[in-house]
C-alpha cells in the first residue's frame, strides 16, 4: 500500500497575516525612531562644534592671541605672554574636550554618581576613601604664586567657553551642566593619572596570601626576580636579586633614545608611546604653545596646562612607568572596647574621621538626588580601606604633599640636561623613566620620583600594626636615583622593565614588567645604523614577542625530532616562516598565542587551583616562558611522558579553541579575529542607540602585552594599548611625529573625532609642525582671541 501524500501546508490565516504586518510596522517604527534619535544626537554634536575662524573675545587676556589649527585640528597657540597662552589653552581645550574634562574631574573628585547614578557610587566611595580630592586641595596650597596664577588663567579660559557656548552632546543627553573649572580641578586630574599609574599596592595582600598558600617552587616560578633578557642601564648584577613580582599588564609604556652616532642625521632621535586603557576620546590632547620664554609642543591631559610629553626647540622627553614601590599597607587592629581607636607601635590612637557626602542621582536622567554619607577613617599612615576582605591603612607617597605641575612646567622650558634634571627633581611620582635628548647631541635617562626610605622592612607585604618598620624615614635622595647621561652604547631603552642592577643600595620597585618589550626594541636598534624618523615610527609598529617566539622555536625543534609523525608535520607546516611577530592577519600567531595560554592552563593550572584568582596565575607570561625555556622534569603533568608531549597537547588545545571561537575553516583563523578589539564611548555602553554615533568599528589589531606594539584585553573588557605615539628628531623640529588614538576632538560630528584612527591602527604617523614657517603651511583655520 502506498503512503498517503503529506497534507499541503494550510494557507496563512487572516489573523496570522495581520500579526506579521503589525510586527513589520512596529519594526519600521522602531527603526524610524532610532534613526530619528541618531539624527538628533548628531545635530546636538554639530551644535557644539568649536569656532575656529574669525575673532572672539576672551576676557582676561592682556594681548590678542592667535589660534591656528592644522589639518588634524591641533591648535597652535601664539601669545604675547605665557599667561595669555595658557588662558587660551584652557579655552581651546574646552572647545574640544569639555565633557571629557568634566568626567576626569568627577572621577578624581568622586562625583560620578551625581550624574550617572547609583551604579557609580562604589567608584566614588573608593576615590573619596583614597582622598584624591583632599590631596589636590593640599597641593594647591603648596604651589608658588606664579604657578597658581597660571592654573587660574587656564581655569578662566575653560569657564569662558562654558559660559558662552552650546554644551557638547553628552551634557544634553545626561541633562546637566558642568560646574566652573577651578585650579584645584587641574591638580585633581593630575592626581587621577598618578593614581592609575600607582596601582599595584593591592598586590601586597595577594603576594602575602600566595606565600602562605603555595609551595616555594610554585611561588618562585610565578614571581621571578631576574630574567635572561634583562638589560640593565644602571649599576651591575652582583649577587642575588631581591624577591620580585613580575607585573602582568599592558598598562606601561615604551620609550627609547639613540644618539647621533646611530642616526642618519647625526643628531639624536627620541620615541615614546605610553600604554594606557584606550578610551573615547583619547586621554591625551595635542597642543603647541608659543610665547616669550616658552615654545613647546606635544600632548597633555585635558584639564592640564602646558605639555606633559613632547619637545621644545632644544630638548625632547618621554616617560614610562617605573612601577616603583611608593606605597605600604598596614593591617588595622581596632580596640574592642573603643571602636574609634586603632593600634600603633606607640599604643592606641584615635581615628581622625572626615565625612565625604556623595550626591547620587536617583535615576539615569532624574532631576533629583540623594546625599549619601561616606565617613573616612584616617590614621597616622593614611586612609583606612578594605583589600581582600581585610582593613588596612594605606600610605601612598602621591597623597603626601605631592605636586606634579611644577615639574612639567619646568620641562616645557628646559634647554639642557641641568635644567631637565632640575625639572624632574620636582616630580613627586609615581616614579617615571624620563628619557632625554637635546640638539647638542646629548641623550640621557632619569628615574625620577619620590621613593620611600624604609626601616628594615621592605614593604613587599602588609605590615603588622605594631611594626615600627611601617614608618618611613624619608625618600631616596634625588642625586642617588638611577640616571645615565651619554652612555657609551648611545642607546637607552625603557619599557617598565628592570633597569637597575642588584648592587643598587635602595629598594626601588616591588615588581616590574618582564624585559621582553625592551629586549625586542634593543634587538632591532642594535641590528643596524643610520636610523631615521620614519624608521623609529616603524619600530613602534614592532610586534615581535620573545616569549611566543621561544614557544614557536620549541615546537619547531620538537617537530624536527619527529619528522615522520603526521601531527608534528602539521605543526611544522603551520609555523613555517613564523618569526615571533604577532601580526593581525597571521594564523600562526593566533595558534601560538592560544597554545601559549593552553600550556599555562595545563602545567601551572593544577598547581594554583586553590589560590585566589587562579586564572590570572596560570596565564603568567614569565612562568610559562621559563617552563618553555628550561623544560623542568618536576613540572611535567601527571601521566605525560615528556615536554614534547606537553607542547603537542597545548597545540591541539589551541586548534580546538580557534575552531570553537572562529569556526572550522582555518582560513579565518587570524590573530585579529581572536583578539576581537572593540573600544566604546562611555555613553554607548549605557545607551546602545548611541553606538553608531560614538563608537569606532571593531579594530583589527595584533600584538600582545609582550610585544613593543602592545595590546592587552582586561577581564572587564578594557582595551589597553598605545594611547599615542610620539617621535622627535633633534635635527629638525618640523620632523616631529605624533599620532593620537581616535583624534583631537571629542565631538562625534567633528571631522577630527576619529581622523587619526586609521593611522593609529596601521601605526602610521603625522607631522606636528613646529617652526613658524611649517605652522603657516599647515594652517587650515585661524581664530583670533582678543581681550
Amino acid at each position: 500500500m502506498s503512503a498517503a501524500p503529506a497534507p499541503s501546508p494550510a494557507p496563512p490565516t487572516r489573523a496570522r497575516r495581520a500579526l506579521w504586518r503589525g510586527l513589520g510596522a512596529a519594526a519600521l517604527l522602531l527603526l524610524a525612531v532610532a534613526l530619528g534619535l541618531v539624527a538628533v544626537f548628531f545635530y546636538w554634536s554639530r551644535a557644539a562644534l568649536p569656532q575656529t575662524e574669525g575673532e572672539r573675545r576672551l576676557a582676561g587676556l592682556a594681548q590678542p592671541v592667535t589660534v591656528r589649527r592644522d589639518g588634524l585640528g591641533v591648535p597652535h597657540i601664539s601669545a604675547a605672554s605665557v599667561r595669555d597662552a595658557v588662558r587660551a589653552q584652557g579655552f581651546v581645550t574646552a572647545q574640544d574636550r569639555l565633557w571629557q574634562m568634566d568626567v576626569l574631574r568627577r572621577r578624581a573628585l568622586g562625583q560620578l554618581a551625581e550624574v550617572l547614578g547609583e551604579p557609580l557610587l562604589r567608584v566614588d566611595r573608593e576615590i573619596r576613601t583614597l582622598g584624591l580630592n583632599r590631596a589636590a586641595a593640599e597641593a594647591l596650597g603648596l604651589l608658588a604664586a606664579d604657578d597658581v596664577a597660571l592654573l587660574q588663567a587656564y581655569a578662566e579660559g575653560v569657564n569662558a567657553f562654558i559660559e558662552a557656548h552650546a554644551l557638547p552632546l553628552e551634557f544634553r543627553v545626561l541633562r546637566y551642566r558642568p560646574r566652573p573649572w577651578k585650579p584645584s580641578d587641574t591638580l585633581a586630574v593630575g592626581k587621577l593619572l598618578a593614581h592609575d599609574l600607582a596601582q599595584g599596592w593591592e598586590g601586597e595582600v595577594m603576594r602575602a596570601d600566595l606565600q602562605r598558600r603555595l609551595p616555594p617552587d610554585v611561588f618562585d616560578l610565578l614571581h621571578p626576580a631576574r630574567f635572561p633578557d634583562d638589560r640593565i642601564l644602571f649599576g651591575r648584577d652582583e649577587g642575588p636579586a631581591a624577591p620580585g613580582a613580575a607585573v602582568e599588564t599592558a598598562v606601561g609604556s615604551n620609550n627609547w633614545v639613540v644618539s647621533g652616532a646611530h642616526t642618519a642625521s647625526g643628531r639624536p632621535l627620541l620615541a615614546n608611546d605610553p600604554h594606557l586603557g584606550l578610551g573615547i576620546p583619547s586621554i591625551w590632547t595635542a597642543v603647541h604653545l608659543r610665547a616669550p620664554g616658552l615654545e613647546v609642543a606635544g600632548v597633555t591631559l585635558p584639564g592640564a596646562p602646558g605639555v606633559i610629553l613632547g619637545r621644545n626647540r632644544r630638548v625632547a622627553w618621554g616617560c614610562t612607568n617605573v612601577h616603583d614601590d611608593n606605597a605600604d599597607l598596614v593591617a588595622i587592629e581596632v580596640d574592642p572596647g573603643r571602636p574609634d581607636h586603632y593600634r600603633t607601635p606607640a599604643g592606641w590612637e584615635r581615628f581622625r574621621t572626615v565625612d565625604e557626602p556623595i550626591l547620587v542621582r536617583r535615576g539615569a536622567l532624574a532631576a533629583s538626588w540623594d546625599s549619601v554619607s561616606h565617613p573616612v577613617n584616617l590614621t597616622r599612615w593614611g586612609p583606612v580601606l578594605e583589600v581582600g576582605g581585610r582593613r588596612y591603612a594605606l600610605r601612598l607617597a602621591m597623597l603626601e604633599k605631592a605636586v606634579e605641575v611644577p615639574a612639567f612646567l619646568g620641562l616645557d622650558r628646559a634647554s639642557n640636561w641641568e635644567e631637565f634634571r632640575r625639572a624632574v627633581s620636582l616630580f613627586p611620582g609615581p616614579s617615571q623613566n624620563f628619557v632625554y635628548a637635546d640638539v647638542d647631541g646629548h641623550i640621557g635617562w632619569y628615574s625620577a620620583g619620590r621613593v620611600p626610605l624604609r626601616r628594615p622592612g621592605d614593604g613587599a607585604v602588609p605590615y603588622a600594626p605594631t611594626a615600627p618598620d611601617a614608618d618611613w624615614t624619608g625618600f631616596i635622595p634625588f642625586a642617588d636615583l638611577p640616571h645615565v647621561l651619554d652612555p657609551p652604547s648611545g642607546r637607552i631603552v625603557t619599557a617598565n622593565n628592570r633597569l637597575v642592577g642588584t648592587d643598587y643600595p635602595y629598594r626601588l620597585t616591588r615588581g616590574v614588567v618582564g624585559p621582553w618589550r625592551a629586549a625586542a626594541i634593543f634587538e632591532r636598534l642594535e641590528a643596524r645604523e643610520g636610523w631615521t624618523t620614519d624608521d623609529m615610527v616603524r619600530l613602534q609598529a614592532e610586534r615581535l614577542s620573545l616569549p611566543h617566539r621561544a614557544l614557536a622555536q620549541a615546537l619547531r625543534t620538537a617537530a624536527g625530532r619527529r619528522r615522520d609523525d603526521a601531527a608534528w608535520a602539521e605543526v611544522a607546516r603551520e609555523l613555517d616562516g613564523f618569526d615571533g611577530r604577532l601580526e593581525p592577519d597571521s594564523r600562526a600567531a593566533a595558534l601560538v598565542v592560544a597554545a601559549f595560554r593552553s600550556l599555562g592552563e595545563r602545567v601551572i593550572g593544577p598547581r594554583v587551583a586553590s589560590a585566589p584568582n587562579p586564572r590570572a596565575l596560570r596565564r603568567r607570561t614569565a612562568a610559562i616562558e621559563r617552563l618553555v625555556r628550561e623544560r623542568p622534569a618536576q613540572w611535567l603533568p601527571a601521566g605525560v611522558p615528556d615536554w614534547d608531549a606537553v607542547l603537542l597537547d597545548a597545540w591541539r588545545a589551541a586548534e580546538e579553541e580557534l575552531g570553537r571561537k572562529l569556526g572550522r575553516d582555518r582560513a579565518g583563523w587570524t590573530l585579529a579575529r581572536l583578539n576581537d578589539v572593540r573600544v566604546r564611548h562611555p555613553l554607548s555602553r549605557a545607551l546602545w542607540i548611541l553606538g553608531p554615533v560614538l563608537d569606532p568599528p571593531p579594530l583589527a589589531l595584533g600584538g600582545s602585552v609582550t610585544s613593543p606594539n602592545v595590546l592587552g584585553l582586561t577581564p572587564a573588557g578594557v582595551v589597553e594599548g598605545p594611547s599615542m605615539r610620539f617621535v622627535a628628531n633633534l635635527a629638525d623640529p618640523d620632523d616631529t611625529r605624533l599620532v593620537n588614538f581616535m583624534g583631537q576632538s571629542g565631538h562625534a560630528a567633528s571631522p577630527h573625532y576619529d581622523d587619526q584612527l586609521a593611522a593609529w591602527v596601521a601605526v602610521g604617523t603625522h607631522r606636528l609642525p613646529f617652526t613658524e614657517e611649517a605652522v603657516a603651511r599647515a594652517t587650515r583655520h585661524t581664530l583670533r582671541l582678543v581681550p
